[in-house]
């Protein structure tokens, strides 16, 4: 039988062709990785949400069980030389009350610390910019006092707040909750907040409900 002289050609890759495919590869690693960070620093925001929400809740709860005013705090103070206050600054939600003098009735003039403080989870931070008194308007921003955190008396730093009344109704019915993810840089106290566009936020009606923000760019499109 006579053989075939053809020689037989061997399929391959060529280098070009190796080269090309390394690089879609590396490519497709590089978004892979980027979408990964972002998914996340989403469930950041979405679970300081839910840190956030139980927090109302005992807020409201309190003031209609004790038929006082309690309200939901949350640092905004930057100390730059306390290393605790640049672990709680717009991180440190905490929950105070005025007692009830049992002789006249009336409420204590001073703030009683009310459970632990919770703290949002790390590169989560509450939006000052973005959290206001009534979330269809441009403006209002909440109110801000100075209160005691822990039972040292010296230790004290101004909040913003949201509060409830004696009936447990929210006096601001409408007002914002927004957090946002960030990065504290090296070497810097203030975190670096608003570069990753990641927010999450509701509103918080008078009867203590919540409606989530579904487009933060176009915050006066939520109704009650």
């Amino acid at each position: 039988m006579k053989k075939d002289s053809q020689t037989s050609l061997k399929s391959g890759f060529s280098l070009v062709e190796l080269l090309t495919v390394m690089a879609i590869i590396s490519v497709l690693l590089s978004i892979a990785s980027v979408g990964i960070k972002n998914i996340g620093k989403a469930q950041g925001v979405t679970s300081g949400l839910a840190i956030s929400e139980g927090v109302f809740s005992q807020a409201q709860r309190l003031a209609r069980s004790r038929a006082t005013t309690a309200r939901v705090i949350i640092h905004t103070e930057m100390n730059d030389d306390d290393l605790e206050s640049k672990k709680r600054y717009r991180r440190l939600m905490q929950v105070v009350y005025k007692e009830i003098n049992p002789d006249t009735g009336a409420q204590e003039p001073d703030w009683t610390i009310f459970g632990q403080p919770k703290l949002l989870p790390e590169s989560v931070y509450y939006s000052v910019e973005k959290s206001r008194t009534d979330v269809r308007g441009e403006g209002g921003e909440l109110p801000k006092e100075t209160f005691r955190l822990s039972r040292d008396e010296s230790d004290q730093a101004e909040c913003h707040y949201y509060e409830f009344n004696s009936q447990g109704l929210c006096t601001t019915p409408g007002c914002s909750f927004i957090l946002e993810s960030g990065a504290r840089p090296k070497n810097s106290a203030t975190p670096k907040l608003g570069s990753t566009r990641n927010y999450g936020g509701y509103v918080i009606w008078r009867q203590g409900g919540t409606s989530k923000i579904q487009d933060l760019d176009r915050l006066d499109s939520v109704s009650n």
